[in-house]
C-alpha cells in the first residue's frame, strides 16, 4: 500500500487519503474520507491527532478494509 497524500482537517474532525494498492501500481489511485468517530472505530490504537503519520494510515486502511470493499478505482 503506498500514501499518496492524506490531510486531516481540525475543524470538522475529517480525514482524507489517497492511496494505491500494490495491484493498483501506478495506474490507479483510491480517496478515502473517514470523519473521527470512523477513525476511533477502525484505529488499530489510540488515536493522536497530531501524530498521524503514513504508518497509522496504512493501519487504519488495513482494519477499514476488514469490514468494508475498498473505494472505486480513480485513473492517474
Amino acid at each position: 500500500m503506498n500514501i499518496l497524500e492524506y490531510y486531516y482537517n481540525d475543524n470538522n474532525k475529517m480525514l482524507y487519503v489517497e492511496f494505491s494498492t500494490d495491484e493498483d501500481g501506478d495506474s490507479y489511485y483510491r480517496v478515502l474520507k473517514l470523519n473521527y468517530g470512523d477513525m476511533e472505530f477502525y484505529s488499530p490504537g489510540i488515536i493522536d491527532e497530531e501524530g498521524i503519520d503514513e504508518d497509522f494510515l496504512i493501519d487504519l486502511i488495513k482494519q477499514y478494509l476488514l469490514t468494508n470493499d475498498l473505494p472505486e478505482e480513480i485513473s492517474l
